[in-house]
């Protein structure tokens, strides 16, 4: 049987602590197999999970952040009994609760600079064969995969996309493998970006081979390449502005000025198709394909309900959020207040901060917020002070916070703390941020 590490580069790595290795091998064979089949990875990131806890818990248990989401959790849990539907909102918790104790577990497993490498490398592995299915689906592939003779569903991919055109793969739907593939794009431009130093640093002027020649430049390259075509292929301009800001920030961190004028001068001429006034924009519509700009300013779908449109799903949720700004009106409740309102099914209103607010609060939020804030604040002053012996790290580890910028940007316009993969993704990257802090403070 193939071993799966073994195409991991790096895997040989070994943890500092013996007690963790096993835990650390079972969570990346998990997040290996876990975007393609969750079923199955699901099983090998637990086991990480509990032999972490089981090994270190009392380390856990000291760390004052993991004591702020423990409080956090108690108090979503008492909300939730004063929701419309207290039922569905104590549900509504396993999206949130069981990711805290993830990320105590994760954020003590995650120790080097030299993990963050390889679960880089883990986010673009399964993400060819995810792509690959997509472009089948939108030639008319797509059914239904489940375990043999078990009735459980591995994944379920509609023919022709979901909604019909729009490439959603083994996700369900087009905005979630968005949301997937803009992690996957931010994370090979960083290993490009990183691979490409380490080419130009370990080698003499002399005999300087071209980075271009090697496998790692071309692997990267196509996963740039197809995850690019993917990217416009789902239609979802919430990824596609998050894959855009993270491209910005890595030319801007490079010194390669002249992409960032490239970038910017294309999105002026897309922008300007879309949102200019007549007669500017009829010539340049002639050249900027309709996929992009009808995409942007909402003229692909000219008679959408105005129900469905974000302002007004913002508005309806701030006014709830006004109405009960304390306990919020329960997790899962924006869909059936929502229906009855405008007799439109939306189950939640397409922006993270404005579903927490309405659904569990102000003070909630506020406290949910204020403890991410604190990871992201001292992993900003752990870049700019990076240790010296960590040093040629220094660009992974920025990649990591420019995955965690792409997940804010996409959760302005959308939600995908709804998705298994897409939520336990994002808590691995604050985690993975997090174990760093967490051993650069330990080492000082």
């Amino acid at each position: 049987m193939i071993n799966p590490l073994t195409l991991i580069p790096g895997s040989a790595w070994k943890h500092p602590h013996p007690q963790l290795q096993l835990a650390w091998n079972s969570a990346r064979i998990g997040f290996m197999i876990f975007p393609l089949i969750p079923l199955i990875g699901a099983v090998f990131i637990f086991v990480g999970l509990v032999k972490t806890w089981q090994n270190y818990g009392r380390e856990i248990n000291q760390h004052r952040l993991n004591w702020g989401f423990a409080l956090l959790a108690a108090w979503l849990i008492l909300g939730s009994l004063f929701g419309i539907q207290p039922g569905d909102a104590l549900l509504g918790l396993g999206n949130f609760l069981p990711f805290f104790g993830f990320f105590a577990a994760y954020s003590t497993l995650i120790q080097s600079p030299a993990q963050l490498r390889q679960l880089a490398w883990i986010f673009t592995i399964p993400a060819v064969p995810i792509m690959l299915l997509g472009l089948l689906q939108l030639s008319g592939g797509g059914g239904t995969w489940q375990l043999p003779g078990v009735p459980i569903y591995i994944w379920e991919m509609s023919v022709g996309g979901n909604p019909i055109g729009r490439m959603s793969s083994v996700f369900g739907y087009a905005n979630s493998l968005a949301a997937y593939l803009q992690m996957v794009f931010i994370f090979a431009l960083g290993l490009f970006a990183d691979s490409y130093e380490k080419n130009s640093s370990e080698t003499s002027p002399g005999g300087r081979s071209p980075f271009w020649k090697s496998p790692t430049s071309w692997w990267l390259v196509s996963i740039l390449v197809i995850c690019g075509v993917s990217l416009v292929l789902t239609s979802s301009r919430g990824a596609w502005s998050a894959a855009i800001f993270g491209s910005l920030l890595f030319t801007i961190y490079q010194g390669w000025y002249w992409i960032v004028s490239i970038v910017a001068a294309i999105g002026t001429i897309i922008l300007s198709a879309a949102y200019a006034p007549s007669p500017l924009k009829e010539p340049l519509r002639s050249i900027v394909p309709r996929y992009l700009w009808a995409r942007i300013n909402d003229d692909m779908y000219p008679n959408q309900p105005e129900a469905l449109s974000r302002l007004s799903q913002w508005k309806f949720a701030w006014n709830l959020t006004q109405s009960r700004p304390l306990t919020g009106w329960g997790l899962q409740s924006f869909g059936p207040l929502y229906q009855k309102s405008t007799y439109i099914w939306l189950g939640y209103p397409h922006n993270l901060l404005l579903m927490l607010s309405s659904n569990v609060g102000i003070p909630a939020t506020i406290a949910l917020f204020s403890l991410v804030g604190w990871i992201l604040a001292q992993s900003t002053i752990l870049f700019l002070n990076f240790p010296m012996q960590w040093r040629s790290e220094r660009t992974i580890f920025f990649t990591y916070l420019v995955a965690f910028a792409g997940f804010i940007v996409f959760n302005i316009a959308d939600v995908s703390a709804l998705e298994l993969r897409l939520n336990t993704h994002a808590w691995l990257i604050l985690a993975s941020i997090c174990g760093i802090v967490y051993r650069s403070q330990s080492t000082r």
